[in-house]
């Protein structure tokens, strides 16, 4: 088997799946409670909570635990915005669970706008200004976005915005982007920022919220897994990829005639590949029953009809469902591409001499 769909999900590390069971078995207790064994599950949830702050270049601020990423998103929605007066403004690539939420505030009566996207992928920022105003009270963008790689200059998305309201909060979902790329929250001055385990071969459900020092937002009510938070911690201590540009490189310069890369392609663990007149989902099906895995998009947003990203940087609805998405992990290598690519060639001439589309 051979999986090339890993901005989806990813194989949990062997020592990630090691230390989570560990401590299941031996620090189960409820972090809660104020006996020896609740103060052993809380001295893990800190331990971990220490490693993420330090992966994000963080000497203070607030880092909340959730059940996912998307859970983070909503939650730093339900703070920033509490009067209907108030402004919402997202991107126009932005993964589903900010865009179905600011969707659910639209139709509550909240103005909310839609950064539009260059042909490149990066937002346009000269647009994106005329969109900030007074009343903007939460931008939010994404980091990396999860349809086609776009790495976003993060520092310049901050100054335009503080630029056009300094009062304005800025949240960047970073699910796909932590501990793949070195990002010094601080520095780059962001409010709050998504965080998430199973993009880099943690745990599934668990995410994490962090949020500048002076901006307390009430954090989920429950008791804490963990073994999952510090399954978080372990993955991102431990995410490695020195092959990750070797393999990329290789993919895009070996493409079939007549594929190429939509958009910038500035990050190398996600390639949109547009496809020579031939539906994307016939070609993952064909590599499927081969047990060569791709997607096509946002697994999220896998029964649209439609791309939102593509759309954005003017694709045609019948460009938009001629792609590929192939996103690399922590196990891939050079020959899992190279067998995906000479697959994607014969299924590529056996569509075409069948004429299917």
């Amino acid at each position: 088997m051979i999986y090339l769909d890993n901005a989806a999900t990813t194989k949990i590390q062997p020592a990630v799946w090691q230390a989570m069971q560990d401590i299941e078995q031996n620090v189960f207790y409820n972090s809660n409670t104020l006996y020896k064994g609740g103060i052993q599950a809380a001295e893990v949830v800190e331990r971990a909570r220490s490693i993420l702050m330090k992966q994000l270049h963080a000497n203070s601020g607030q880092l909340i635990f959730t059940n996912t990423a998307t859970q983070a998103n909503h939650l730093i929605m339900d703070h920033c915005l509490r009067r209907i007066q108030q402004q919402l403004v997202i991107t126009a690539g932005d993964h589903n669970s900010i865009y179905l939420a600011a969707k659910e505030r639209s139709n509550r009566g909240y103005s909310v706008a839609t950064a539009p996207l260059l042909p490149d992928g990066r937002i346009d920022l000269d647009a994106t200004a005329q969109l900030i105003n007074e009343q903007t009270s939460l931008f939010m963008f994404s980091l990396v976005n999860s349809d086609i790689g776009t790495y976003q200059d993060a520092a310049a998305v901050v100054a335009m915005v503080r630029a056009r309201n300094p009062r304005t909060h800025i949240h960047a979902d970073a699910a796909q982007a932590f501990a793949k790329f070195d990002f010094d929250v601080t520095q780059l001055d962001l409010d709050s920022v998504t965080l998430c385990g199973h993009k880099i071969h943690g745990p599934k459900g668990v995410g994490a919220l962090w949020v500048r020092a002076g901006i307390n937002v009430e954090p989920p009510h429950g008791t804490l897994n963990h073994a999952a938070i510090m399954g978080l911690a372990i993955a991102a201590q431990n995410f490695h990829c020195p092959h990750i540009n070797t393999i990329h490189q290789y993919l895009i310069q070996n493409l079939p005639d007549g594929c190429h890369v939509n958009g910038i392609n500035n990050n190398p663990y996600i390639t949109n590949i547009a496809l020579p007149n031939v539906f994307g989902e016939t070609v993952m099906n064909a590599l499927s029953s081969q047990d060569i895995y791709v997607g096509l998009g946002s697994a999220c947003a896998a029964h649209a009809k439609g791309n939102r990203t593509l759309a954005a940087m003017k694709l045609t609805p019948q460009q938009q469902k001629q792609v590929l998405r192939i996103s690399l992990g922590m196990n891939n290598t050079i020959d899992d591409v190279k067998t995906f690519l000479s697959a994607l060639q014969t299924v590529l001439q056996a569509i075409r001499s069948h004429n299917i589309l």
